[in-house]
């Protein structure tokens, strides 16, 4: 039988600060500062993703495939969040006026990198195809839409799409109700 995910003796040699149990890596997913990662339970993160830099990943969470999540200045994804296929997370952007060079091959003294921490509290989901910028927090309950361009936080129990993405409608929070029941409450 073949297993396209990392076993936990392999999970162990990866050097990941630290993991919880149910902890579904792909073999195929690029971890960079692996020292700088930390997932909690019952976590999957699919084939041809890139995890690099500073990232907390809570429980029940689902990273699907072709992700790209960039920590310099931080990525916290809290519980029972997901990340639809071919998202990118940039938690730091490069200064394009013209008036530095752009490229992590020059030294920072000629660069301008600028950011901060990404937030993806409770609850929240992003879709397909996305792009979440530097320094947003997604508040619990929120989601965004597929092809969302989100440079801006977005607010509690509310589903936002579009480029930029705004703000479409209320979301329902019956999966509270659902969570309680998952976990016997």
């Amino acid at each position: 039988m073949i297993n396209s995910f990392y076993s936990e003796k392999e999970l162990k040699m990866l050097g990941i600060n630290s993991y919880g149990t149910n902890v579904l890596i792909s073999k195929k997913c690029s971890i960079y500062s692996p020292k700088n990662i930390q997932i909690g339970n019952n976590v999957r993160i699919d084939d041809f993703c890139i995890l690099s830099g500073k990232i907390k990943i809570g429980n029940n969470v689902h990273i699907s495939a072709f992700n790209a999540l960039y920590g310099k200045f931080g990525i916290e994804i809290y519980d029972y969040c997901g990340i639809s296929p071919r998202c990118t997370l940039f938690s730091a952007t490069d200064d394009f006026s013209g008036e530095f060079m752009i490229s992590p091959m020059v030294d920072e003294k000629y660069t301008n990198v600028t950011g901060g921490k990404i937030i993806l509290k409770d609850f929240c989901q992003i879709g397909a195809n996305s792009i979440v910028m530097p320094s947003v927090t997604f508040e619990e309950g929120a989601v965004a839409g597929a092809f969302s361009f989100i440079k801006e936080n977005l607010e509690e129990w509310s589903i936002y799409a579009g480029i930029p993405a705004k703000k479409i409608k209320v979301r329902n929070k019956r999966i509270l109700e659902l969570e309680k029941e998952l976990n016997g409450k």
